[in-house]
C-alpha cells in the first residue's frame, strides 16, 4: 500500500478526494431523509370522503333541531331559518346574490389548475387560523394567491348546514379527515377541486422563520396586540425572530402607543391576511438563497416534524413546488380578496357572508375561457 501510494501520488489523492466527496455527499443524502422522514402524511381523497358523506343516513326528518353547541362552538339547528335570515341580509348588500349563491362556487375543470391550499393550524390543531389557496395555471398566466377568511361562512357537507370555513378541519366523525372536509368546503365554495394540501402548526412556523433567518417587520410607532402576544417597543424595521413573526402574522387587534396612551389601529382578518402573504413573500425570497446542502438540511429538519402533508403529495414533491417558486416576488403573483359582508347568524356568532362568487372575483386576475 506504501508502495502504490509512493509511486502512484496523483491517482492515490483523486481517490482520497473522491472519498471524502461521498462521504459528504452520503451524510447530507442520510440528513435529508432524516428529514424526509419525520414528515407527518395523511390519507387525502376528498372525492372518496364527498361520496361517503352524501352515503350517511339523513337524520333531520327523524329528529327535530337542537340548539346545543358542538366541540366546535357550531351549533345544529334548522338551516332554513337562517338561510331566510341571510337572504334578509344580504338584500341590503349592494352587488350581493339572491340568497346566497355567491356561497356556492360553479365548478371549474380541475385541469385548468393546479391547486394547493396552505393551512396554519391554531394551537388546538383543530381549527385553521390561516388557510390561503394557491393556484397555478395550468396554461399560461402569473400564479394566484388568495386568502380565504376562516370566518367565512359556507356550507359544510358534513353537518349539512352553513359554519365557519375554518371550522371543518374537524372533519366528518367516521367518514372525513379535517384537510378533506375543508378541501370539500373549500372547492364548494370556490368550484376548485383542491389537488394538494399542506399545513404547519404555530411552532412549525415559528422554526421556520427561525430558521430562514427571521423575516422584517416594519412600524412607524410602537405596536403591540395582546391577544396575539405581540410587542415591538420601538418604531422602524426590525428582523423579527420566529416568536415575533408569528405573532405579527397572528395580529388581529393591533395597538399603537400615542404619547402615553395605547390605541387600537386597524386590524381584523384582511389586515392579517396581508401580513400572512407578506410572511410567505419574504420566506420565499430567503429560499433562494440557500448557501450550500447542509444549510438546506438543517432548515428542513428544523420543520419537517411541524409539517403534515397530503398522501398524494410526498415532501420532496413539496419541496420541489416550494423551489421553482423561490424568489417569487408580489408583483409576479396575481392576488384578490374575497368581497364579504358582516353576518351575526341566528345563535349569535359573528361571521363574513360572501357576496361575489368566486369564479367573479377570479376572472378579474385570470381569464377563464
Amino acid at each position: 500500500m506504501v508502495k502504490y501510494v509512493v509511486f502512484n501520488p496523483w491517482k492515490t489523492a483523486a481517490s482520497v478526494v473522491l472519498g471524502v466527496v461521498l462521504g459528504v455527499v452520503g451524510f447530507y443524502a442520510y440528513q435529508f431523509n432524516v428529514a424526509l422522514g419525520s414528515v407527518a402524511v395523511e390519507d387525502f381523497n376528498p372525492e372518496g370522503a364527498r361520496e361517503a358523506i352524501a352515503a350517511l343516513p339523513d337524520s333531520s326528518e327523524s329528529s327535530p333541531p337542537v340548539t346545543a353547541f358542538d366541540y366546535f362552538n357550531e351549533p345544529v339547528y334548522d338551516v332554513t331559518e337562517e338561510l331566510e335570515l341571510i337572504r334578509a341580509q344580504l338584500e341590503s348588500v349592494p352587488e350581493a346574490e339572491p340568497f346566497n349563491l355567491a356561497a356556492f362556487g360553479e365548478p371549474i375543470d380541475d385541469s385548468t389548475f393546479e391547486s394547493y391550499l396552505l393551512v396554519g393550524t391554531d394551537a388546538s390543531g383543530f381549527l385553521a387560523d390561516t388557510i390561503i389557496l394557491a393556484l397555478e395555471p395550468s396554461g399560461s398566466g402569473a400564479p394566484i394567491m388568495v386568502s380565504l377568511p376562516r370566518d367565512l361562512f359556507v356550507w359544510n357537507a358534513c353537518k349539512q348546514t352553513f359554519t365557519r370555513l375554518n371550522s371543518g378541519l374537524g372533519g366528518c366523525a367516521g367518514v372525513a379527515s379535517g384537510s378533506e372536509l375543508l378541501a370539500i368546503m373549500v372547492e364548494d365554495y370556490t368550484g376548485i377541486p383542491v389537488d394538494h394540501l399542506a399545513r404547519i402548526n404555530f411552532d412549525g412556523f415559528s422554526r421556520l422563520v427561525n430558521a430562514m433567518g427571521g423575516i422584517t417587520v416594519c412600524v412607524d410607532q410602537p405596536t403591540r396586540d395582546l391577544k396575539s402576544h405581540l410587542l415591538i417597543e420601538e418604531p422602524g424595521c426590525h428582523n423579527a425572530d420566529g416568536e415575533t413573526a408569528l405573532a405579527w402574522v397572528r395580529s388581529r387587534q393591533p395597538e399603537v402607543l400615542q404619547g402615553e396612551e395605547w390605541v387600537r389601529a386597524g386590524g381584523g382578518d384582511f389586515s392579517r391576511q396581508r401580513l400572512q402573504q407578506d410572511a410567505l413573500f419574504q420566506l420565499a425570497g430567503k429560499a433562494s438563497n440557500f448557501s450550500s446542502p447542509a444549510s438546506l438540511t438543517d432548515r428542513l429538519s428544523a420543520v419537517a416534524s411541524y409539517v403534515r402533508l397530503d398522501s398524494s403529495w410526498s415532501f420532496g414533491q413539496a419541496v420541489a413546488t416550494g423551489w421553482k417558486y423561490r424568489g417569487v416576488s408580489k408583483s409576479n403573483v396575481a392576488r384578490f380578496s374575497i368581497n364579504v359582508s358582516n353576518y351575526r347568524t341566528s345563535y349569535g356568532a359573528a361571521v363574513l357572508l360572501p357576496t361575489r362568487p368566486f369564479a367573479e372575483q377570479l376572472a378579474e386576475v385570470h381569464s377563464l375561457g
